[in-house]
């Protein structure tokens, strides 16, 4: 090869080289941002982006994987919040601070708006007229256990039976008059007489025994002017006894109609 060739080939090549450079990558790849210029774009991890930070966004927008988009919860006049939030420095907040932010006859309660209470705090009146009682904000009419779980004290202990009888024992109407005399009462909650027996006979005939019980309890107390829709009946036969003994004072315990 003359020299004058080998010159000619090595200016060429030099050539294209300095082209190739020139050039550059191929969008949207890049190697900086003089390569994503054209496109208002900037190079980020190789490839142009919309962004590469918060600082190449408009204003109210925040840089994310290369894109500009609102943050969550941003609003503004023409975004809205979802549900009953408000905009608050173009951030979706709370509905209230306080109460001056509701309605009329509402409250600020745990940054909600809500109805105010008829009682209790936040109320007007806190407290509810006599024979009432606030509930969940409420004024109810307050309703008299006569026995069972919050009865009030001196409610009747059990009747109490004589082996394998379902009467009423003189010494035991005492306790239903008491209880009648309870249920006879304005605004009382019914009351069901579940009747009990010892373990001596069958499953099934104690099953039967225990509703007598039961029954002539409801008898008795209907007798002295209650009204039978306030009461009910119910039987546990030998099944729950409150003394696991085998003697006659366990018996005894055991042979009873208990309120409920």
């Amino acid at each position: 090869m003359s020299l004058n060739r080998g010159l000619l080939y090595a200016a060429a090549f030099s050539g294209f080289g300095l082209l190739a450079t020139a050039c550059g990558p191929t969008y949207p790849k890049c190697e900086n941002d003089d390569h994503c210029s054209d496109k208002g774009e900037y190079c980020l991890n190789g490839m142009c982006q919309q962004c590469r930070d918060s600082s190449h966004c408009e204003e109210g927008f925040v840089c994310g994987a290369g894109k500009c988009t609102r943050p969550e919860g941003y609003c503004d006049e023409a975004t809205a919040c979802p549900g009953n939030q408000k905009c608050r420095d173009n951030r979706c907040g709370a509905e209230c601070l306080n109460n001056e932010e509701c309605g009329a006859g509402q409250i600020c309660k745990m940054n909600a708006c809500v109805a105010k209470p008829q009682c209790g705090e936040g109320a007007d009146t806190p407290n509810c007229p006599d024979g009432q009682e606030c509930q969940d904000g409420r004024c109810q009419v307050q309703i008299v256990q006569c026995a069972g779980a919050g009865a009030a004290a001196g409610a009747p202990e059990p009747v109490l039976y004589s082996f394998d009888r379902a009467e009423i024992r003189r010494d035991q109407r005492a306790k239903l008059d008491t209880l009648a005399g309870c249920l006879k009462q304005p605004n009382t909650a019914n009351v069901t007489l579940v009747g009990h027996c010892d373990e001596r006979g069958t499953e099934e005939y104690n099953l039967a025994l225990g509703e007598r019980r039961a029954d002539s309890a409801k008898r008795y107390l209907i007798n002295l002017g209650v009204e039978p829709s306030k009461v009910s009946t119910d039987t546990r036969g030998e099944s729950d006894p409150v003394d696991d003994g085998h003697t006659e004072r366990a018996w005894k315990k055991n042979r009873r109609t208990e309120y409920r």
